[in-house]
């Protein structure tokens, strides 16, 4: 991090390269399979944040808090995305509190398609 702070600081013509090789060093990126790694993860958790995006707007149109069932499969997509990121990143704790959702995101699908088959029976 310090790293990164002085390159900012610098004033010279090439305090943007600098800025860049203390960024690459901060992310821990020495090679392009690790940059094209790190743009994944960035791309798995733009999507997991994108759930929220989804339940603020299905909110809104109702006018009530509502959390609809894209809400949980962008939520199982995305923790997947990013659980196999973080193992790829060698980053236990990430991998562990992504594979912990899975159990409620999985949960909640199994819920809303039992619900949906109760309601399309016909009643006796």
């Amino acid at each position: 991090m310090n790293d990164l702070l002085v390159a900012w600081a610098a004033a010279d013509a090439g305090a943007a390269d600098s800025l860049l090789d203390a960024a690459l060093r901060w992310a821990k990126i020495d090679t392009g399979w690790e940059l094209g790694l790190v743009v994944f993860g960035l791309v798995a958790q733009a999507l997991f944040f994108l759930r929220w995006v989804i339940q603020w707007i299905a909110t809104e149109r109702r006018g009530e808090s509502h959390v609809p069932v894209l809400f949980w499969w962008v939520s199982l997509v995305g923790a997947s995305l990013l659980f196999v990121y973080f193992a790829f990143r060698r980053e236990p704790v990430g991998m562990l509190g992504q594979s912990i959702g899975w159990v409620v995101y999985m949960r909640n699908l199994h819920l809303l398609r039992k619900k949906r088959i109760r309601s399309a029976e016909p009643a006796d």
